[in-house]
């Protein structure tokens, strides 16, 4: 009796072995889908401002709310780019009411020959809701390099059509990055996912996005903000950050469309001698505590920031609470301190 309880219990693990291993499997796909295309560490978008082909201006930092899905491109592209928006076209009329949530821009790598006009008629006539964008060359530089996307134009063979010379212009295309990016509603971004993701895959990285709450739990809120310019375009913000819930946070990063970068910044004394240190880790706010961020310790360091400014907008992103957006007064630099 002892032997055939023993052959059972075995029998029963050597079934139940192969179904854990496909339960765990299964658990490790779900976690790898997720995180695949995740942008690490978790960051505010790049500030993009841009006028829309139709004419009104755009502002990411507008679309708090809404998830955007931000695509570059232009409107000679004979296969990659038709193909990207017909991708989306299918995402978005795959959502149903979940789509008056989304966001898709499309942002011309080729302002020399995309107009205003033309690029409107094309993001068009794939959807409606679509926006188009378009810099010139100078203003679309830096936004590029911001999102670490590459357009650079490949003119033909000159060899190759002597027989058969070009009149007029030299025809040419452009080799860019195919991607998606991913900006959830508190203006992070989230994803930066291949151009070659199927479509089914695509959209459940934007559902995902889509069903995440727009607000940040309440809690956590910011005290005494204040900045400091100098002269020479540099500064800092002050100010203390209160956490009254029960669980550790952590601010990650900032920034301002006023500034060309803030960065997390802490002096330390080393005697006499004052050392700047960069903090890419962030400033901890412990569970129902607060962080000082004041001259002489913590701090947001500010860059290039634009002249005559008298109140600072700035983004604060933090790795439970969220997106905290504030509007910071500029104080004179022979203010008292508070």
């Amino acid at each position: 009796m002892g032997g055939r309880r023993g052959q059972r219990a075995m029998g029963w693990a050597r079934r139940l072995v192969p179904a854990l291993a496909v339960l765990l499997l299964a658990a490790g796909c779900r976690k790898e889908r997720t995180e695949e295309f995740a942008v690490v560490p978790a960051q505010p978008a790049p500030a993009l401002e841009a006028p829309r082909a139709s004419g009104e201006p755009f502002r990411l930092s507008e679309q708090r709310g809404k998830v955007v899905v931000l695509t570059f491109g232009y409107t000679a592209c004979p296969d990659v780019c038709p193909t990207t928006l017909s991708q989306l076209q299918r995402v978005h009329g795959g959502l149903g009411a979940a789509a008056k949530d989304l966001e898709v821009v499309f942002l011309s790598v080729d302002p020399e020959r995309d107009n205003a006009q033309l690029l409107d008629k094309y993001v068009r006539a794939f959807n409606p809701r679509f926006t188009g964008l378009r810099l010139d060359t100078e203003a679309l530089a830096p936004v590029l390099a911001s999102w670490r996307v590459t357009a650079s134009r490949r003119y033909p063979d000159a060899a190759r059509y002597r027989e058969h010379p070009f009149s007029g212009e030299l025809p040419y295309t452009v080799d860019h990055t195919g991607a998606f990016f991913l900006v959830d509603k508190q203006g992070v971004l989230r994803s930066r996912v291949p151009y070659t993701v199927p479509v089914e895959r695509l959209r459940m990285e934007v559902e995902r996005l889509l069903a995440e709450d727009a607000a940040p739990p309440a809690g956590l809120r910011v005290e005494k903000a204040r900045a400091r310019l100098t002269p020479a375009r540099v500064g800092a913000v002050y100010l203390t950050l209160v956490n009254t819930t029960g669980r550790e946070d952590r601010l990650l990063s900032a920034e301002s469309t006023t500034a060309g970068r803030v960065e997390l910044h802490e002096v330390i004394a080393q005697g006499e001698l004052l050392q700047m240190h960069p903090r890419p880790e962030g400033f901890v706010v412990p569970a129902r505590g607060r962080v000082e961020l004041e001259p002489g310790g913590k701090h947001l360091m500010l860059y290039a920031v634009q002249e005559s400014a008298t109140s600072l907008p700035l983004t604060l992103r933090f790795e439970k609470a969220g997106t905290v957006q504030l509007s910071v007064p500029v104080s004179a630099l022979d203010a008292q301190e508070p």
